[in-house]
């Protein structure tokens, strides 16, 4: 569902609000692998109800006047289960977008408000990337970037969750970074 896409790798897409040098422009999304461990779960649960209601019948656990309610309630159960799932699912897809373009590194968020967060990356203190056993096995190795900011004292760090490729984009964003501050001179670079 997501993907990853930078400016040099794929020529043939241009955007009006790019200029035509730049070649650090990366764009990405929430990724729907980070939703399948839920999904599994969401499974299991639903299962486990049709199955109970099953269970509790055969073994004479309720009556046949009782059966109808209870499956009326499980069909209730399961139904609400999976248009949370869904309902979730399409608008963090839909509307998580991030995009590093001009030094700076920008976060889209919303559907019917959409808020717009800029975080230069000169100002990122640090970066961190976490990815948990479950979002390796499961969740196709999908991950959580971490990102401080040394400027932004009110939101001093930004969380980015649902990335598919999460050690490139940690990797452009470090070197980015590193390199906006060698040609600010916040760092020096070695001159051997």
């Amino acid at each position: 569902m997501s993907q990853i896409t930078s400016s040099n790798e794929s020529p043939n897409t241009t955007t009006e609000t790019t200029p035509p040098n730049n070649s650090n422009v990366l764009e990405w999304s929430y990724s729907g692998k980070a939703m399948r461990l839920r999904f599994f779960l969401y499974l299991i649960l639903s299962l486990l109800a049709i199955g109970g209601v099953g269970y509790a019948y055969f073994a004479k656990l309720i009556s046949d006047n009782i059966l109808v309610y209870s499956w009326f309630g499980v069909a209730i159960l399961v139904v609400l289960l999976w248009v949370n799932f869904y309902v979730t699912y399409f608008y963090r897809v839909w509307t998580i977008k991030y995009k590093l373009e001009n030094n700076c590194l920008y976060s889209y968020k919303g559907l019917f408000v959409q808020k717009r967060d800029a975080l230069e990356l000169m100002y990122i203190s640090d970066l961190q990337l976490v990815r948990t056993l479950f979002d390796i096995i499961f969740n196709g190795g999908v991950g959580k970037l971490i990102i401080f900011s040394s400027a932004d004292k009110t939101d001093s760090k930004l969380v980015i969750t649902g990335v598919a490729n999460p050690h490139h984009v940690l990797e452009v964003l470090n070197k980015n970074r590193t390199k906006l501050r060698e040609q600010r001179g916040f760092i020096s670079g070695d001159s051997n």
